[in-house]
């Protein structure tokens, strides 16, 4: 999936699809093991921005995946839970991060959390 396209499909997110989004990133963390992975994917993240200089334009693209996520849930009338919304912005923030970085296996990791969407869409 593209950087462009995943923001632009944050923005066309209704609530069924935000709580699925959310149901598949608790899934993900379920165990110390689950933790563990997701700190060395921040870690490998983090390691590719800055050895190719792209922090800035992660940055940007972290804050147009949340953006994004907040116009889903202000044009739906579903009230959708502060802890989903949250839960859901940060992950997109964290995925549009890694595939600014073009770290595969973390973009891999995450893009499954959102798969229940692409696939519907």
């Amino acid at each position: 999936m593209e950087l462009g396209v995943f923001v632009e499909m944050l923005g066309r997110l209704n609530a069924d699809e935000m709580s699925a989004v959310a149901r598949a990133i608790d899934a993900s963390h379920q165990t110390a093991a689950d933790e563990v992975a997701a700190w060395e994917d921040l870690m490998r993240i983090d390691d590719a921005l800055r050895s190719h200089g792209r922090t800035r334009v992660a940055a940007c693209a972290a804050h147009d995946a949340v953006q994004a996520v907040h116009s889903a849930v202000a044009a739906t009338d579903a009230n959708i839970a502060d802890a989903v919304v949250t839960r859901v912005a940060r992950e997109a923030a964290l995925l549009a991060r890694a595939m600014v970085a073009g770290a595969h296996e973390p973009v891999a990791h995450l893009e499954r959390e959102f798969l229940c969407v692409t696939h519907a869409a």
